[in-house]
């Protein structure tokens, strides 16, 4: 008698977090993608380590806050990582078209990947997105 409903609330917990990711993959809605962008560092993602090189960024929005970088190779996803909104202020320069800045900081070893829908998208309009990481190297 236990052990059947210890089987049934695994399978009501396993279901509910599946369903759960369900809904978080398909509300990702993409927002903008730039092909073959030069990453020049090494950079540190999780465990893992990026090599540097040229990659297609993929910048998603799930909901109202959360912003994601997907970073593909020949059409494979390597990486999906979580930033951070960064919100525009009175005296920012909005761009028109989506772009895309990357800045060095090599005293902390750390790469910062601005990105910024623009004034003109259709979707997502002036909305700016801040992605951290570390690298190796230099």
């Amino acid at each position: 008698m236990i052990l059947k409903k210890g089987r049934a609330v695994f399978f009501l917990a396993a279901t509910l977090v599946l369903f759960l990711a369900w809904q978080l993959a398909a509300e990702m809605n993409p927002i903008c993608r730039f092909k073959k962008v030069t990453i020049p560092v090494n950079l540190r993602i999780n465990d893992s380590l990026l090599d540097k090189g040229a990659y297609d960024l993929e910048f998603l929005r799930a909901n109202q806050l959360s912003y994601y970088l997907r970073i593909m190779k020949n059409g494979k996803i390597l990486h999906l990582v979580q930033g951070k909104e960064f919100p525009y202020d009175n005296s920012s320069i909005i761009p028109v078209k989506p772009t895309l800045r990357m800045k060095k900081n090599k005293a902390e070893k750390l790469l910062t990947i601005v990105f910024e829908s623009g004034s003109h998208a259709v979707d997502y309009a002036m909305l700016r997105a801040i992605y951290t990481f570390s690298f190796e190297g230099e």
